[in-house]
């Protein structure tokens, strides 16, 4: 790992949600990913739905692949506050990272500025969700929106991570944990921002991996294809981005 990588991930708390048994190959591809960019692999494997109990799932209004999903999730936060580090970053498994992300991560973590600050940094274009190129400005790379875009790939601090803990203290899961950080986030005042152009890619959306949560009759070369026209259209049009 580089002298850049090292000062990055210094203070960066990094771990993948993934599970113990089942989908090998996004394991072998997370490997293969993070090791050719300099990232280091640290894979979550606690809350897989075995692991939970069944009256607990019975309970829960979403899937139990989502419950266990969300759980991860906050598993991670909680996690993360043990550590001294002032910075968590959290992929899901079928993540694909650009050639430049650990460089693009320093410039983020440089424009993001105080670690303190309550804000979630959203990595990637999960859903298609980008900034119009017509609100793009040279040289930057953070901008604010009102919601998140997807939880393949975030960045929070401390104080994101504890707000939000203390949020659960208060209020059960009831949604999907990309639509829950959404209600809890609102509540509690913290900022939403999106890096642009995106750095990191769902493989269960660009057709490399089928969804472990959803099922798809399309092939994969489909998937591809429609994905690549939606994101020309959304990087031009900026759909699903709310300015803040």
């Amino acid at each position: 790992m580089g002298a850049m990588n090292r000062t990055v991930f210094d203070q960066v708390y990094t771990r993948v949600c993934h599970v113990k048994q089942g989908l090998e190959g996004r394991c072998a591809h997370i490997d293969r990913e993070f090791s050719k960019r300099g990232v280091p692999v640290d894979f979550f494997l606690d809350h897989d739905i075995p692991d939970i109990d069944r009256a607990e799932l019975a309970a829960v209004p979403i899937r139990p692949g989502e419950y266990s999903v969300a759980l991860k999730h906050v598993g991670i936060w909680r996690a993360f506050l043990d550590t001294g580090k002032p910075y968590c970053l959290v992929f899901e498994d079928d993540v694909f990272l650009a050639p430049d992300f650990v460089h693009k991560l320093g410039l983020c973590l440089h424009e993001f500025g105080d670690p303190a600050r309550r804000a979630a940094v959203y990595l990637g274009n999960g859903c298609n969700f980008h900034i119009p190129a017509s609100d793009i400005v040279p040289g930057q790379h953070l901008y604010r929106s009102k919601t998140s875009r997807c939880m393949d790939s975030y960045l929070i601090t401390r104080p994101v991570a504890q707000a939000r803990l203390d949020w659960l203290e208060r209020n059960p899961l009831t949604l999907p944990i990309d639509h829950q950080v959404n209600v809890m986030d609102e509540d509690l005042g913290i900022e939403v921002l999106w890096f642009e152009p995106t750095i990191v890619e769902q493989g269960s959306e660009n057709g490399a991996f089928a969804s472990s949560l959803r099922d798809s009759s399309r092939p994969g070369r489909f998937r591809k294809l429609i994905r690549r026209w939606k994101k020309a259209v959304m990087q031009l049009r900026g759909k699903g981005y709310t300015e803040a």
